[in-house]
């Protein structure tokens, strides 16, 4: 009888304690359910509202790009453009100063009674360049800093004047400033010859093809106030638009090659429609990285490697760069650029392009990737570099070419 108790007894505290827990555990879900249904009202209605406001502010532009409010739009992105060129000039001012600074300090230990001092000169160089750093890090802030103020202050320049061109006010009075512009003149003759070809079997297509001789970089960089940024402007929310494929070198960064020439252009000149140039390079660091997201290509994503055969994005250990095979492509968008809307790296080698070239080659293959990437993306006129490079080599002849 006491054993029947006591087990009794203990079936009975048990079943309290059972209950207890029963009893904290729904009060922790009902809690966590609360937390996540909170959590999912607050996150959830910016997500899509931010999609939304991106959409809506593409189809304003659009609409007031072709009104009588184009021009008074010209005159608010050249307003900005001339803000920041002033600014990045001062950085460029500021650097070149302490640059001949360096020179001549470097020079004074180099040459002083003909005894260096090795020590002496590795503390200068190190200071030096501490000291270079941190006035580049100084106006990147500061650079920073304005293109994000300029961003907010467009964005509601934008809005304000949709909602008044509603109301019926009259900007057609408003003509464009061009007292300070003057055309560029062109250092070498203008050489270029057009036709046109016929591609396919059964369902022929008409291409037009112009072949002409001229820097890269006289398609993007300009004056603000250039007429080919007139017309670039009212293409940019169309599906007609204007691509350049852009040879780069093989690493990812800001600091090398093309890419660092197309980030000094894409500096000076505001970037109110796409992420800035920098931004876009570090989320498709990010993409690359991730192989599920490089293997699932897009015409969104454009991040290819996975048509170049056995082809691995590697890391320099000493920089940090990713090292992207031959024939990688990745897509950067810019609203900035005197004639071009979109931009197709395609990554290379110096020494791919010499010598005979095979339709296996890498740099072929991601060639074919670009001009799937221009298909994808509505690219109707494509800038492509004849002979696959951007310098013509004193070594190359017609065979290498």
């Amino acid at each position: 009888g006491i054993n029947a108790e006591y087990g009794e007894e203990e079936d009975r505290i048990r079943q309290e304690a059972g209950d207890v827990s029963l009893d904290n555990l729904e009060a922790e879900l009902e809690e966590s359910a609360d937390v996540w249904e909170s959590e999912s009202r607050i996150s959830t209605p910016v997500s899509t509202h931010s999609i939304k406001q991106e959409e809506e502010f593409g189809q304003i532009c659009h609409k007031l790009y072709h009104s009588p409010v184009l021009h008074a739009m010209r005159a608010e992105e050249n307003r900005a453009a001339h803000e920041l060129r002033g600014l990045v000039k001062k950085r460029n001012d500021e650097i070149k100063k302490i640059q001949d600074h360096h020179i001549m300090a470097m020079e004074g230990y180099v040459n002083n009674g003909g005894h260096v001092d090795t020590t002496a000169v590795n503390d200068l160089a190190a200071s030096q360049i501490e000291q270079r750093q941190d006035c580049e890090v100084k106006w990147a802030s500061e650079i920073s800093h304005l293109m994000e103020k300029q961003r907010k202050e467009f964005y509601s320049w934008v809005l304000k004047t949709y909602e008044e061109s509603l109301g019926g006010k009259d900007y057609s009075s408003t003509i464009p400033n061009t007292d300070s512009y003057s055309p560029e003149p062109q250092s070498y003759p203008k050489m270029e010859e057009s036709f046109s070809i016929c591609i396919g079997s059964q369902l022929k297509i008409t291409h037009s093809i112009r072949l002409f001789v001229d820097n890269v970089w006289n398609l993007c960089a300009g004056h603000p106030r250039a007429p080919e940024r007139l017309q670039t402007a009212l293409s940019l929310y169309t599906n007609s638009l204007s691509g350049l494929i852009l040879l780069v070198d093989n690493r990812l960064n800001l600091y090398s090659g093309n890419t660092h020439k197309l980030s000094k252009i894409c500096e000076v000149f505001p970037e109110f429609h796409f992420a800035p140039f920098d931004q876009q390079l570090t989320t498709i660091r990010e993409k690359l990285l991730n192989p599920d997201v490089v293997r699932r290509r897009t015409p969104t994503n454009c991040l290819i490697d996975d048509m170049v055969p056995d082809s691995v994005v590697k890391v320099d250990e000493s920089s940090g760069d990713l090292i992207l095979p031959t024939g990688t492509c990745y897509l950067t968008r810019h609203s900035n650029l005197k004639q071009v809307h979109s931009v197709i790296h395609l990554a290379s080698t110096v020494h791919e392009v010499q010598g005979d070239v095979t339709s296996r080659d890498p740099l072929l293959v991601g060639l074919k990737i670009a001009l799937k990437i221009a298909s994808e993306n509505n690219m109707d006129n494509l800038v492509i570099p004849l002979f696959l490079t951007s310098t013509l080599e004193a070594n190359m002849d017609t065979r290498g070419a």
